[in-house]
């Protein structure tokens, strides 16, 4: 039942996100070769409006992520999606695995717009000395250079997922209050993200003043390098996975117990 949930959900959206995605490449593409062809005035002109769409598609994603929550799960439409066969876990994992789908879709059509933009001799240059170095790690030690590779994706993967979920459980929360509930939304959602700054700064300095790098040494020896990188990359990873938990809890408790649509 998920795949379908997640089926009908990339059907809604992509209707949105394909031409505005489409839109973006194309008129990259445009602006590029009217700027090759000495059309300034019209290439800068389409560099501008490609700018705008840039923007523009990081804000839909943001908007969207929010909307297909609130309007399918929190809203009238709740009604009809609580009665279906399916289980809370699958209404509330279709909407998060589809916004990060399309938030990683988004960066990926972005960065390809702006090489598109970008494409000069030297730019395909550093591109060419940036992947000749590539192959160079790979060359020296490939098990390691995967390794933290994979390594950054799964992190910057459940980066988008714990933003999707703060989100989520903030619109949740909001069914605790009958009126203004954009407002309240907006204000659990700036003291969540401010309490998370002020605990991250306060462990670190904990860490830093108890030193405990030093003291894992004292325990199991020197650390090297990549030990340390590792212990650095397998902490975040850890904090993140803590802290999607605790707000996919926050939000599935919301959903099953304290439902009150609007």
């Amino acid at each position: 039942m998920l795949r379908k949930l997640m089926k009908y959900e990339f059907r809604a959206t992509g209707r949105v996100y394909l031409p505005l995605f489409a839109a973006l490449i194309f008129l990259a593409g445009v602006s590029r070769l009217l700027m090759l062809l000495n059309l300034e005035t019209p290439g800068v002109i389409g560099i501008v409006i490609s700018v705008i769409l840039i923007v523009g598609i990081f804000v839909l994603t943001l908007i969207l992520t929010i909307q297909r929550f609130s309007r399918n799960l929190l809203s009238s439409e709740g009604h009809l999606m609580m009665t279906l066969p399916v289980s809370t876990d699958s209404l509330i994992l279709s909407k998060l695995f589809v916004s990060a789908v399309w938030a990683v879709a988004s960066l990926i059509i972005v960065t390809l717009a702006i090489m598109i933009m970008a494409a000069t001799k030297d730019f395909f240059e550093q591109i060419g000395i940036s992947i000749k170095w590539f192959g160079g790690q790979l060359a020296i030690n490939a098990p390691r250079t995967i390794m933290y590779t994979i390594e950054i994706i799964i992190v910057i993967a459940i980066m988008v997922l714990l933003w999707a979920l703060i989100l989520y459980a903030c619109m949740s929360l909001s069914m605790l209050v009958n009126k203004r509930r954009v407002l309240f939304t907006f204000g659990a959602f700036i003291v969540i993200t401010t309490a998370m700054q002020i605990i991250f700064a306060a462990i670190a300095s904990i860490l830093g003043a108890l030193n405990i790098i030093s003291a894992i040494e004292r325990i199991f020896g020197t650390i090297d390098s990549i030990a340390g990188s590792q212990f650095a990359i397998a902490s975040v990873f850890i904090c993140q996975l803590i802290l999607c938990a605790i707000f996919y809890i926050i939000t599935r408790y919301m959903l099953k117990n304290r439902l009150n649509l609007q």
